[in-house]
């Protein structure tokens, strides 16, 4: 993220491709996982509420 996008849709975008899909590896910290999956929750939070926005913009 070179520059801060100007659109939230774009942020969410941004934050998506920065926080991947987390798989639980038994060799790595337990605490370092529970961070990384909880970030991952919250970005998948914002594309669903993002999809819902749209769809009630559309007329779903």
């Amino acid at each position: 993220m070179d520059q801060i996008p100007l659109h939230a849709y774009d942020l969410i975008d941004e934050l998506a491709g920065a926080y991947p899909e987390v798989v639980y590896d038994a060799s790595e910290d337990h605490d370092e996982f529970l961070m990384r999956s909880g970030e991952r929750r919250l970005v998948l939070r914002l594309l669903r509420q993002r999809t819902r926005e749209q769809d009630e913009r559309n007329g779903r």
